[in-house]
């Protein structure tokens, strides 16, 4: 049992008695990453930094929502402070919340915006047409896609390979996995536009229809699409393994697959919030195309704050997550969750689709993320986008080891587990010698303490996950035999199984008896 006075008489008698101290002290946690980096190291996009100054009251509202479509259409226009030669995900979220506030623009303003569409849609002259879509492309200028025509059909190869894309996505979206087709489809055709970005792309809502405002804000759009014309200059993937390639494949259709479930989560609830359109659509390219595997790019943007409760972390990365929910509960429980989230918000959407009412469940998530326990890591082969590794709180190989983790200060945050977030904390065996290790946890009462120890092979073989028993006071302890000969690591995985909590203090001990 630890209260929070007992963790602060705790931490002034560790001075006095000097106990462990972690080797490397937690660094204070830096803003919430980008929400629109693509493997970037240029520094926050246009529309991140748009968003910012809307969100600090720094833009109103007519002058938010001209930056945020300069920001797609002409970012010439934008005032310097905003203009980054940063390669980004999706705008999507920006042209979300632009239509939103459409009705309370301007109509200077609206019809700037409007004009701004019109004319760059204008330059795209040439169309293919598919069952389900119109494709707008053109040869000619700062917009022009590939031109390369390898079968010499008269159809440039880049627009061949998204005309089959369309197609391929809407039959796994719509027809096998059964999400509901976007707005207006399929009687008319859906139109995909082809214009240079910053972005992998973005899907536009349109004449958003609000349907009720309680218990949530529900309500439908329909939509467009605009793709980055030729992906030049993004990061590599799985298919397109140098990034160098003519016909940059792999990047284009799993940006289909992304922005269509967009369009198609327009049809659902287009008030939905940023995360969950974005770790699901993130969640969509795999589903479709298994082995392009672009998403890893936001892995270690999302495995920076496992701290974090699960749905304040990085919203790319969190597709994570998603792959965890599917394959544990079934592929359809991504659909169920967002036609709960018409009239919940997310997070009780996904509490009580996946886990029946309870966050109980979502204890089993810590230790799969620390293991990378998902198909996508467990079962790839080699692959350009380098492999993501967790943060860990502190790593040990001398014993015994006594170490409070006390309340954040003001400066320096504690980085201990928010409701639904988790710590990893690492245990080797000392050089040349073996034994039986015993884990001590106690976390501060009054919250959903669950913890866990996962032990690693020392030759291999899948690691062995067991959960700690905890009394009412949420402390317990195991031992583990074979530290240095069984085992070549131990990792203490506590987590809040709950919403309730924000970087709560507890305590940890090992001990070591050689033998």
């Amino acid at each position: 049992m630890r209260t929070q006075s007992s963790i602060l008489f705790a931490a002034a008698a560790a001075l006095v008695l000097a106990a462990c101290t972690e080797p490397m002290p937690p660094p204070a946690r830096t803003a919430a990453a980008p929400q629109y980096a693509a493997a970037s190291q240029a520094g926050p996009s246009t529309l991140e930094l748009i968003e910012l100054d809307i969100d600090a009251g720094l833009l109103d509202r007519e002058h938010g929502n001209r930056y945020r479509q300069y920001a797609v259409s002409d970012p010439a226009r934008l005032p310097v402070k905003y203009r980054s030669s940063s390669v980004a995900k999706d705008a999507t979220l920006s042209m979300v919340r632009l239509a939103l506030d459409w009705d309370q623009l301007s109509a200077a303003t609206q019809q700037e915006i409007l004009d701004l569409r019109a004319r760059g849609f204008a330059n795209l002259k040439d169309t293919y047409q598919t069952t389900h879509f119109v494709l707008h492309y053109t040869l000619i200028g700062k917009d022009a896609v590939p031109a390369y025509d390898g079968n010499g059909n008269g159809l440039p190869d880049y627009i061949e390979v998204a005309a089959a894309s369309v197609e391929q996505v809407w039959n796994a979206e719509v027809t096998r996995l059964g999400y509901p087709a976007p707005v207006g489809t399929p009687a008319q055709r859906f139109h995909i536009y082809f214009q240079t970005l910053s972005y992998y792309g973005y899907s536009s809502p349109e004449n958003v229809v609000l349907q009720a405002i309680s218990p949530v804000p529900l309500g439908t759009a329909s939509a467009y699409i605009v793709i980055e014309n030729d992906f030049y200059g993004f990061p590599p993937n799985d298919v397109d393994r140098t990034g160098q390639e003519t016909i940059r494949r792999g990047a284009l259709e799993v940006t289909v697959a992304h922005e269509f479930m967009h369009a198609i989560q327009f049809a659902i609830n287009v008030y939905q919030g940023g995360w969950l359109m974005e770790s699901h659509a993130t969640w969509a390219e795999d589903a479709v195309y298994d082995g392009v595997n672009d998403w890893h790019w936001y892995m270690p943007y999302f495995l920076a704050t496992p701290d974090y409760p699960i749905f304040a972390r990085y919203a790319y990365g969190s597709a994570f997550f998603v792959h965890w929910l599917t394959e544990t509960y079934g592929t359809d429980t991504a659909r169920q969750i967002w036609f709960a989230a018409r009239t919940s918000t997310a997070a009780d959407a996904v509490r009580d689709v996946a886990f029946g009412g309870s966050w109980e469940a979502m204890k089993q998530f810590a230790p799969t993320e620390y293991l990378l326990d998902i198909a996508d890591y467990t079962s790839r082969t080699v692959s350009v986008v380098p492999e993501p590794h967790n943060w860990i709180r502190a790593t040990w190989d001398t014993y015994p080891v006594s170490v409070v983790v006390p309340p954040s200060a003001k400066r320096l945050a504690n980085r201990a587990p928010w409701g639904l977030g988790a710590n990893f904390i690492d245990f080797l065996p000392p050089a040349g010698s073996t034994g039986t290790i015993t884990l001590g946890f106690d976390g501060e009462d009054g919250y959903a303490w669950r913890a866990f120890a996962v032990a690693t092979p020392a030759t291999g073989g899948p690691p062995v996950v067991t959960e700690i028993p905890l009394d009412a006071g949420s402390a317990g302890s195991i031992g583990i035999n074979g530290l240095g000969t069984r085992f070549a690591k131990l990792t203490l995985v506590p987590t809040i199984a709950d919403r309730a909590g924000a970087e709560v203090p507890f305590s940890y001990s090992a001990t070591l008896a050689v033998k």
